[in-house]
């Protein structure tokens, strides 16, 4: 059996989905999970889960797991979902099974620490300040104010501002502007800046147990996030691209030393240099996989149906 963790709407899941030939069980992030029983003995060990749609699941006869976003919840209280996360990893992250990714419990996206690790293999990256003074931010953007100017950022993924109404999802990059600046507090909460990148085209990288896919996207209006344009596609171009050796090799070194084997990596080429972004440990794969005609969903079928 393959154990597979995922966001709710994934195309890419489907697609491996439709390629495997094995029993699977999928879990998306809102599924309300029931934990049947766990027996454990000298001589024996079982792990049943049940599901509104599948009911006697046997984890212990799972053969590899793909963590790609989503986790485990009772859909009750939160001490009774954080019994279930402690007891599964318990049985799971133990288990000697093919595995690709990463709990994002596991893995919190934290910008800073990955892009030293890049730094520190030789990966070019933007002069990044990281503050909470609006004199410390006047001074940054005054140095590239007759350059690009500066764009903000979120430090985390996994948080959002909720309010009385709404919650509120700031993950979308911005450009700083002098009408932002003049209504900055003097103090404000820790945030992320870099000077922005005008790149000739931005790269999506993705990476899976050693092998590297590669796209170039021709952004034609410099859009400051190219996010917001998958849906119309419009003023862009995505043809495949085949990374430098060596800058693969430096990927490479950043995926490992984080333990990672899958993830996607966001750079820029501006003016024959590449620089380094980010790297996302459940990076969305469809898109660079359907324009580049990769068919990734036989690779990662194949890894999953034979542990390696």
């Amino acid at each position: 059996m393959i154990l597979i963790y995922s966001k709710d709407v994934d195309d890419f899941v489907n697609d491996v989905i439709d390629c495997l030939d094995q029993d699977f069980i999928r879990i998306g992030e809102s599924d309300k999970v029931t934990i049947d029983g766990m027996n454990f003995s000298n001589e024996s060990s079982s792990y049943i889960l049940k599901t509104p749609y599948l009911e006697n699941i046997e984890l212990e006869e799972i053969k590899s797991v793909w963590f790609n976003g989503g986790c485990i919840n009772s859909g009750e209280s939160d001490y009774e979902d954080k019994c279930y996360e402690v007891l599964n990893d318990a049985f799971v992250l133990q288990k000697p099974v093919k595995k690709i990714g990463r709990r994002i419990a596991d893995f919190e996206t934290n910008r800073l620490d990955i892009m030293l690790e890049a730094k520190v293999q030789g990966l070019k990256i933007p002069h990044t300040l990281i503050t909470g003074s609006k004199e410390k931010l006047k001074n940054f953007y005054n140095v590239y104010t007759h350059k690009n100017g500066i764009i903000s950022k979120r430090i985390l993924d996994t948080l959002y501002y909720q309010d009385e109404e709404f919650l509120y999802n700031f993950n979308v990059t911005f450009q700083i502007t002098s009408e932002i600046l003049d209504k900055t507090p003097n103090e404000f909460t820790i945030s992320f800046f870099q000077e922005r990148i005008i790149a000739d085209f931005e790269i999506r990288v993705i990476y899976i147990d050693g092998c590297f896919y590669s796209i170039a996207i021709h952004n034609f209006d410099n859009s400051i996030d190219i996010r917001t344009k998958f849906i119309e596609m419009d003023n862009l171009r995505m043809i495949p691209f085949k990374l430098p050796a060596d800058i693969e090799e430096k990927l490479e070194k950043v995926f490992k030393n984080f333990n990672l084997n899958y993830g996607s990596v966001d750079l820029m080429y501006c003016n024959d240099e590449y620089y380094f972004l980010e790297i996302n440990p459940t990076g969305q794969i469809s898109f660079v996989n359907n324009a580049c005609n990769y068919y990734i969903e036989n690779k990662f079928a194949d890894i999953l149906k034979n542990g390696k």
